[in-house]
């Protein structure tokens, strides 16, 4: 047995694993919660577990779906959660932190009017959070989180589904109320949104509702739909370093105020806002407002550089409304009044992606250069959807294009270099990671790379020699979740760690 595999073999036998499912001895997830003890694993088999809510007690948990395809590990509810809160519940800073959950179906979170009315999927009150792959529908909120207590907290949902979520009385046509499809409150300190898809809000639900003090919105499809009923794609409810990049933003036809992003307030520490490479499509045929900006002052940065902004024929479109803010630095934009003759590549299936078409955009677009955090603003990435890894950027021409997507600038997923084949271990660790990585022969070196969650770059590792076991040492970085990135040359894996 390899150092290695034995390493690998301490890490996990200081944890218990739990599987839940019809033919298991524990059949719903609340009969294990008072078994569980801190680092432990829930399994969930495939299928529905109905009407079955948790609140846990323990941290550094993980909760793994194994279901796949129609049979998907569905937590659903019927009627009134009884906590009042939600189906699985963080609520204890220090006791409940660092949650994993991955692969799970979370359906019909909804909670009674006498106790607040605002049922969600995940409710979160405690640090960090971690949810990947997995789908909120038919919500009062998708993901609420918020404690006053906390003001560090991480939040990071990665390739997730949020389909129509928000708050609607029963049977109710006027669309009644309001809650999101995810809720962000200000005990967040960095929240990163990324390959997710957003689509039929309801009752006036925003799609994503953030006070983080730090945002990152980068490569995501949010869409109102012909039939969604919503307020804002996004909305920025206190201000805060915001950094959406790489997104397509559809506004439907149904919504309620005719809104794409709102900026509320400017009572952050932060105020600084990057809209950048982003493609916004406006389907509503009357007064669309792309940005509604309310602060009259207080924002130190509000950069809009190469995004398409197009809209269906006939419609009134206003750029900023109540406020143009005093730090506008806007360049490389391009406004098209038919979105349909642009140069898209199939808009009936969303594909914004460029044809040759796209004169305006194509080889049209300026260099934004990097926050003041020195985030980079260069787009690495392009949507494809929230079930498939994404698409490389790689900018093809004498200018980056402008809008989400470089025309014949992407690198394909090599099938033989997938994120299946990675393994990092152990996963938390104390910093001394373990890189196993099954190389095709003609790839035979590459770069490692690792990124903070400001997107700061901590340590990098060019023309690595693979053998069968890299030992990447982070043991000097803070605690804290990390980005490692494999670039092979042609294509660039990723995967998250965790320094403890």
């Amino acid at each position: 047995m390899t150092l290695a595999a034995i390493l690998l073999i301490t890490n996990y036998c200081s944890a218990t694993e739990w599987y839940v499912g019809a033919t298991r001895t524990y059949t719903l997830p609340s009969q294990v919660r008072n078994l569980v003890a801190d680092n432990d694993t829930v399994y969930l088999d495939g299928g529905i577990y109905l009407n079955d809510a948790t609140k846990w007690t323990k941290k550094n948990l993980k909760f793994i779906g194994l279901g796949t395809g129609s049979n998907r590990s569905i937590l659903q509810f019927s009627g009134d959660i009884a906590n009042g809160k939600g189906i699985f519940v963080f609520e204890s800073p220090g006791t409940t932190d660092n949650p994993y959950l991955e692969n799970i179906v979370f359906d019909g979170a909804r909670v009674s009017d006498a106790n607040g009315g605002n049922g969600a999927g995940i409710r979160f009150q405690a640090n960090n959070i971690t949810i990947k792959n997995c789908r909120f529908v038919n919500c009062q909120n998708g993901i609420l989180e918020g404690n006053g207590s906390v003001t560090t907290s991480n939040v990071i949902i990665l390739d997730s589904e949020f389909e129509n979520n928000g708050y609607q009385l029963p049977n109710d046509p006027t669309h009644s109320g309001y809650e999101h499809h995810i809720y962000i409150g200000a005990s967040t300190d960095t929240l990163l949104v990324q390959n997710c898809y957003f689509h039929h809000p309801r009752g006036q639900a925003n799609s994503i509702k953030t006070r983080a003090q730090r945002s990152y919105i980068l490569y995501n499809l949010i869409d109102e739909e012909a039939t969604g009923y919503g307020s804002w794609e996004l909305n920025i409810a206190q201000g805060g370093m915001n950094v959406i990049i790489g997104n397509v933003f559809i506004q439907g036809t149904s919504g309620a105020n005719h809104g794409i992003i709102g900026y509320d307030a400017a009572t952050n520490p932060l105020e600084d806002f990057y809209f950048v490479n982003n493609t916004v499509i406006n389907q509503y045929p009357g007064n669309i407002k792309y940005f509604n900006t309310v602060p009259s002052s207080g924002i130190n940065t509000f950069k809009i550089y190469n995004n398409i902004f197009a809209s269906v024929p006939g419609a009134s479109n206003t750029l900023f409304s109540t406020n143009t803010p005093a730090a506008l630095d806007s360049a490389g934009n391009v406004l098209s009044l038919n979105y349909s003759t642009f140069g898209f590549a199939d808009i009936s299936s969303n594909d914004y992606s460029l044809t040759a078409v796209a004169s305006a955009a194509i080889d049209q677009g300026v260099n934004a250069g990097a926050t003041s955090l020195a985030y980079s603003l260069l787009p690495a990435y392009m949507y494809q959807s929230n079930t498939s890894a994404l698409m490389s950027r790689i900018t093809s021409g004498s200018a980056i294009d402008i809008g989400a997507y470089e025309y014949a600038g992407f690198a394909s997923i090599d099938p033989e270099f997938l994120l299946e084949d990675l393994i990092v271990y152990p996963n938390p660790s104390s910093g001394l990671v373990y890189i196993n990585l099954q190389m095709p022969e003609d790839k035979q070196t590459g770069t490692i790379e690792v990124y903070n969650t400001l997107g700061a770059l901590v340590f990098s590792d060019l023309n690595t020699q693979w053998t069968e076991t890299y030992l990447l040492d982070l043991s000097s970085s803070p605690e804290g979740v990390y980005l490692l990135k494999i670039n092979s040359g042609e294509t660039v894996t990723e995967k998250k760690i965790v320094i403890r």
